[in-house]
C-alpha cells in the first residue's frame, strides 16, 4: 500500500505490505528467458489492488519490459474491444503501428511476442465473459513467449482458468489480506505523526489499506488538536471520514471527481465555484483516496461509490444536476479524445447511467432494481443447458416471445448451436446456488455465427439480409454486433416476478451492448416494440411491403465508439428534467441541445422546423419563435424558468448586447457559475416551451404563465 500525502518532503512515500508480490515479479524479471506466467492479484475493495498493480506497472517499466496497462471497468467485453484497447495502448506508449494492416489479432500477438512484456488488467471480474477466448485463441498464440499477465479481481480467477490443461499450471495466485500489525506499523513510522496518534492509528484501523491511509490524512489535517482526538478514530469508511480527511475546500471537488472518470485542474473548476488554487489542486492530489493520471485526478472506486451514495442522499436535486453537467462535459469532451479517452469516458457514463434505466412496465419491471442488487449475471456454462432448454420450453408453450427469425419448431435446436459453436452469445442470470433464473441467446455476428442461423431461420429472416451482410466476412475477434434471438425466464420460482426477472435481463444486456457493442433485436412483439424505443433502441427500417406483412420491426442500440456521444445526448435528453411536475403526456420537455437550437436559429425558420421535437407537436418555426420571444420579453418568466435565467437568456439571444464572459462580469458571476446558470435556463425553457404549448387551447392561443 502508498501513500501519497506528507506533512513535510522529509515524510517520503511509503510502500507496504506487497513483499510477496513484487519478489515474485522481481524473480521473473530477472530470469534470462522468462516463461509465460499469470498472476493473480485478489481481496476485497480498497485492500490494495490498483496499488500493487501501479507498483508492479512501475517496475516492470523500469526494468524495460514493455508494459502495457488495462482496466476491465472501460468496456473490454469482447475480443474485438479487448484487441483495439492493446493496438491503442501499443501505438500510443510505444509507437507500435499495424504498418503491415495485419489482422487486429496477428498485430497485437506478433508485436507482444516480439519481447519481454507485462500486461496489467485491473478489475478483471468485469471481463469474465472474455475467458474462454482469452484461453483459447489469444494466450496459446504467446505461450512461448516472455509474457507476464497480472490480473487483479475481487474474488480472484474462475475455477476455469486453474483447471485449463494449458495454462493452469501457469498462474501463481497472490489474494491480498489486511495488512499486518507489523506493516502498519512500518507505514505510520513514515507519516512523521506523534508516537501517540500511530498508536491509536495502529490500534484502531486494523490493517485495512485504504481506511489506514485516509485516517492517516484525516489526522494530518487536525494539526494540534490530534493528540486529544486520537482515540475518537472512525473505524469504517464513510463519507463522514472522508469529509474529515479533506479541507473543507477539497471536499466539494471530491464530490465532483466522484461523477468523473479524470479531471484536470481545467475541467474541475469550469464546474466548481469558487475555482481550486494551484495549492488546492496539488493538496487534492496528495488525498491517499486520489490518484494522479495522464488525463488528471482519479478518485478510488471505493471512495468514488460512497461519496455518490451520499451526495445523492443528501441532496438529490444538486446531485442529478451536477451528473447532468458532467454527462454535458463529457459529450463534449468525446469527439476529440483519443480512443483510450473515449473508452474510458463511455465506461464511467456507463456506471453514471445504471440507475437511469426506464421506469416500470408492464412487460418489464425496473423499479426494483434501484433498491437492490440483482442476482449475479455470469456467462453462460455448459451444465446450464438442460436448465435453459426447459425455461425455453416452458416459454414456447405459453406463447411468450422468441425472435420471428427462427422458425417454428427449431427454437430448441438453434439453442444447442449456440451453446455448442458461440456460447459467448447467451447471457445467464443466476441465483445465488447458481442456477439460472433467466437467459437470452443471440448471434454475435461474423461468418462462422450467420452460417449457424441459416438452418433454423424462417422466411423473415431474409428481411434482415441488409441488416447482417456487413457483418458476413467479418472474423470472430472483429464482431461487433450482437442479435438476440431467443429469451426466457423462469415463471415457476417465487423469488422473482416474471416482469422483475425481465427488468433484470434487459438491464444485463443494455449494459452488455453499453460497453462497445451494436445490439439487434428483432420482433413483432407489440411490447417489447413499446419497450425498447424508451430503453434508447432505435427503429432500423424494413422493406415496407415485407414489413406490413411480417408485422417486423427491427431495433438497434448502437454503442460502437463512432456513436457513443450521440447516446450520451440521448440520455441528456431523456434524463435531465427539471424537479417541477411531470412532462404533459405528447408535450416532452425539449432538451438542452434543442432548446440551445432554438436560441441560436431563432430567425431562421428553416433550421428551427428541423427539430424533432417540434416537427412532433406540429410547432412551426414562426410560431416557435413567437412563443419564445414572448418568454423571454414579456412580463414575468414562464415557471420554472427564474427571471435572472429570463434575463440571462434574452442577453445572450434575443439583444445580444453582451458577450457571455461580459454578461458574466456585468451579473458578478464567475464563468463556471454562469455557465451553469446558463445550462439550467435551457433546461427550464425548453420545460416551459413544451408544458405551455400542451396547455395551448389551440395555435393561434398566446402562450399563458399561469
Amino acid at each position: 500500500m502508498s501513500h501519497k500525502s506528507a506533512e513535510s518532503l522529509s515524510h517520503a512515500p511509503c510502500i507496504v505490505g506487497f513483499d510477496r508480490e513484487l519478489a515474485a515479479l522481481s524473480e521473473w524479471l530477472d530470469l534470462p528467458c522468462s516463461p509465460a506466467r499469470i498472476f493473480s492479484i485478489s481481496g476485497i475493495g480498497g485492500i490494495g489492488k490498483t496499488t500493487l498493480l501501479t507498483a508492479m506497472a512501475a517496475e516492470a517499466k523500469r526494468r524495460a519490459a514493455v508494459t502495457l496497462w488495462m482496466d476491465g471497468q472501460i468496456g473490454l467485453h469482447h475480443p474485438r474491444a479487448f484487441l483495439s484497447h492493446l493496438q491503442m495502448s501499443l501505438e500510443t506508449e510505444y509507437g507500435r503501428t499495424n504498418a503491415a494492416n495485419l489482422p487486429p489479432l496477428a498485430h497485437v500477438v506478433s508485436e507482444l511476442a516480439r519481447q519481454r512484456t507485462v500486461v496489467l488488467i485491473d478489475n478483471v471480474e468485469r471481463i469474465d465473459q472474455l475467458g474462454s477466448w482469452l484461453l483459447s485463441s489469444l494466450l496459446p498464440r504467446l505461450a512461448a513467449g516472455e509474457l507476464l499477465l497480472i490480473v487483479a479481481s475481487r474474488t480472484g480467477l474462475p475455477l476455469h482458468w486453474h483447471t485449463d490443461p494449458a495454462w493452469g499450471s501457469r498462474i501463481a495466485s497472490f489474494p491480498l489480506k489486511l495488512l499486518s500489525r507489523r506493516d502498519v506499523q512500518r507505514y505510520v513510522r513514515s507519516t512523521g505523526l506523534p508516537p501517540l496518534v500511530q498508536q491509536e492509528i495502529v490500534r484502531k484501523t486494523e490493517g485495512h489499506p485504504l481506511l489506514l491511509a485516509l485516517t492517516v490524512d484525516m489526522m494530518r489535517r487536525r494539526g494540534q488538536e490530534r493528540e486529544q482526538q486520537a482515540h475518537r478514530l472512525p473505524r469504517i469508511l464513510s463519507a463522514e471520514m472522508l469529509k474529515e480527511a479533506s479541507a473543507p475546500r477539497l471536499y466539494e471537488a471530491l464530490q465532483l471527481l466522484s461523477l468523473l472518470p479524470a479531471a484536470d485542474q481545467t475541467l474541475l473548476n469550469e464546474l466548481l465555484d469558487p475555482p481550486l488554487s494551484v495549492a488546492d489542486y496539488m493538496a487534492l492530489a496528495a488525498l491517499s483516496c486520489v490518484r494522479s493520471e495522464a488525463d488528471g485526478l482519479a478518485l478510488h472506486g471505493l471512495a468514488a461509490g460512497i461519496l455518490r451514495e451520499d451526495y445523492k442522499k443528501r441532496d438529490p436535486g444538486r446531485y442529478h444536476s451536477m451528473r447532468s453537467e458532467v454527462l454535458e462535459r463529457l459529450a463534449e469532451r468525446y469527439p476529440s479524445a483519443n480512443r483510450l479517452l473515449q473508452m474510458r469516458i463511455a465506461a464511467h457514463t456507463l456506471e453514471l447511467y445504471r440507475e437511469q434505466l426506464p421506469a416500470a412496465h408492464p412487460y418489464a419491471d425496473f423499479s426494483s432494481l434501484r433498491q437492490r442488487e440483482p442476482e449475479r449475471e455470469t456467462v453462460y456454462r455448459s451444465e446450464d443447458l438442460p436448465e435453459l432448454q426447459r425455461l425455453l420450453a416452458v416459454s414456447l408453450a405459453r406463447s411468450d416471445w422468441q425472435s420471428e427469425l427462427v422458425a417454428s419448431g427449431r427454437h430448441a435446436l438453434l439453442l444447442n448451436d449456440i451453446a455448442g459453436e458461440a456460447p459467448e452469445s447467451i447471457r445467464v442470470i443466476r441465483q445465488e446456488d447458481g442456477r439460472p433464473l433467466a437467459f437470452c441467446a443471440g448471434l454475435r455476428l461474423h461468418r462462422q455465427t450467420l452460417s449457424l442461423l441459416d438452418p433454423h431461420a424462417s422466411e423473415d429472416a431474409a428481411l434482415l439480409d441488409t441488416a447482417f451482410s456487413a457483418s458476413r466476412d467479418l472474423p470472430p475477434e472483429a464482431a461487433d454486433t450482437l442479435c438476440i434471438l431467443l429469451a426466457a425466464v423462469d415463471v415457476e420460482q417465487s423469488l422473482y416476478g416474471p416482469e422483475e426477472l425481465g427488468g433484470i435481463l434487459f438491464r444485463s444486456l443494455a449494459l452488455e451492448a453499453m460497453n462497445g457493442l451494436r445490439m439487434l433485436v428483432p420482433t413483432a412483439d407489440l411490447q417489447l416494440n413499446a419497450l425498447l424505443p424508451g430503453m434508447g433502441f432505435e427503429e432500423i427500417p424494413i422493406a415496407p411491403s415485407s414489413n406490413d406483412r411480417a408485422g417486423l420491426h427491427l431495433w438497434e442500440l448502437d454503442f460502437r465508439q463512432a456513436t457513443f456521444e450521440v447516446w450520451i445526448r440521448r440520455i441528456l435528453r431523456q434524463n435531465t428534467r427539471t424537479s417541477g411536475a411531470p412532462d404533459r403526456p405528447g408535450f416532452p420537455a425539449l432538451s438542452r441541445e434543442e432548446t440551445r437550437h432554438l436560441l441560436e436559429h431563432l430567425y431562421e425558420d428553416a433550421a428551427l422546423e428541423e427539430l424533432a421535437s417540434l416537427q412532433k407537436i406540429g410547432c412551426t418555426g414562426a410560431k416557435a419563435r413567437e412563443w419564445v420571444l414572448h418568454f423571454l420579453e414579456e412580463g414575468s418568466a414562464p415557471s420554472p424558468l427564474t427571471d435572472a435565467e429570463q434575463h440571462i437568456l434574452r442577453e445572450s439571444y434575443v439583444r445580444r448586447s453582451y458577450r457571455k464572459s461580459e454578461l458574466a462580469e456585468s451579473l458578478h458571476m464567475s464563468r463556471a457559475t454562469f455557465y451553469r446558470h446558463l445550462q439550467r435556463a435551457f433546461e427550464h425553457l425548453g420545460y416551459a416551451f413544451a408544458q405551455t404549448w400542451g396547455r395551448r387551447p389551440n395555435d393561434k392561443g398566446k402562450a399563458s404563465h399561469k
